[in-house]
């Protein structure tokens, strides 16, 4: 999955247009990618998924428009990459903003983990954030090397 998103991001990542279309393109795969992965190695019972996969919704839906800030700072920060205008300001506003919606991804994932562990047995809510951080190193590490390092010359 994540060979299939870096090869996406890095072809496009020179037309400032496809960017934000391959970024829209991988978070849907990504999305599918990890309800499939979740289903293959979450190892829920009938009964824990009846009530999981609609927490799981509504958690995915809200971490989902989060992520569409991320992907705007990130798009962003390519456009003005490429246009030579990622000057101080611009960098600083676009990391700041940056670290914010991290932190609304951390807020969101504790604000569930109550939720979860009241559906869940502790080892399986364990593996549900075990597999969605591997999932997220992965995809992290797709962007790294699809994202230009900002340029302080």
């Amino acid at each position: 999955m994540v060979l299939c998103i870096t090869m996406m991001l890095a072809a496009n990542v020179g037309a400032q247009q496809t960017f934000r279309e391959s970024m829209e393109q991988a978070q849907t795969l990504i999305r599918s990618g990890v309800r499939q992965i979740l289903r293959d190695e979450l190892l829920l019972t009938e009964e824990e998924s009846e009530t999981f996969w609609p927490l799981y919704d509504e958690y995915s839906a809200e971490l989902a428009d989060v992520s569409k800030n991320y992907v705007s700072v990130m798009v962003e920060f390519v456009d003005l990459y490429q246009a030579g205008d990622l000057d101080n300001d611009n960098s600083i506003r676009l990391l700041d903003d940056s670290l914010k919606m991290q932190m609304s991804v951390m807020e969101t994932r504790q604000n569930y983990l109550p939720r979860f562990r009241e559906i869940l047995p502790g080892v399986k809510v364990v593996r549900f954030y075990q597999l969605e951080n591997k999932v997220r190193a992965e995809v992290d590490a797709a962007l790294a090397l699809a994202i230009p390092l900002a340029d302080p010359r």
